[in-house]
């Protein structure tokens, strides 16, 4: 199955204007996939649910693909 590390996933779809700023809100505790928190490192695939707090808004998208 295909996987992508998280960090680099939220950048890819902007949901994090950088990969260092993605990388900070995993260190952070900002970032969840499937509901247990995320570090930078941690791999996305198709079919995750990906929490991620964006300033004031957490915003819960799927992992359709991997870009």
């Amino acid at each position: 199955m295909e996987s992508t590390r998280v960090d680099r996933w939220l950048w890819a779809v902007r949901l994090a204007k950088t990969r260092p700023d993605a990388a900070s809100a995993c260190r952070g505790g900002q970032v969840r996939i499937n509901g247990r928190p995320a570090k930078p490192s941690a791999m996305v695939s198709p079919g995750d649910e990906v929490r991620a707090r964006v300033g004031d808004t957490t915003r819960i998208v799927e992992v359709a693909r991997i870009i």
